[in-house]
């Protein structure tokens, strides 16, 4: 359960930003503890962002960005998972937690799987 720890979440406008709209349409707001950062692009995220996340308080940073197939930058969605991936190793190799950052395949109709995972954080 949401212990009240910061969490940054960044998603992509397309897929995790419809959603979240959904949520909102709903009445369903995110938690205070948890920052939404919206992005173009899920592909448009880098380790840098990330890291700025990290270093500036967050607990946990999870990237939401297009499920496979759906990305309308084609690869967007591939490679914010591989730059979660390399930031994940960078944790690791520091030895703090990789589970810090996550990477979840999002649709815009998947505003329950959205409500679940910022509540669980």
């Amino acid at each position: 359960m949401n212990d009240g720890r910061r969490v940054v979440v960044m998603g992509c406008t397309h897929s995790a930003g419809e959603a979240l709209k959904a949520l909102r349409q709903k009445g369903q707001e995110l938690p205070a503890n948890v920052e939404w950062v919206e992005l173009p692009c899920g592909g448009s995220v880098d380790e840098l962002h990330i890291l700025r996340a990290l270093e500036s308080g967050a607990e946990k940073v999870m990237v939401l960005a297009c499920c496979d197939g759906a990305c309308r930058s084609v690869e967007g969605s591939a490679w914010a998972e591989k730059r979660v991936q390399s930031v994940r190793a960078m944790l690791a190799e520091v030895g703090l937690p990789a589970e810090r950052v996550t990477f979840y395949p999002m649709a815009p109709t998947m505003a329950a799987d959205l409500w679940a995972w910022v509540q669980s954080r």
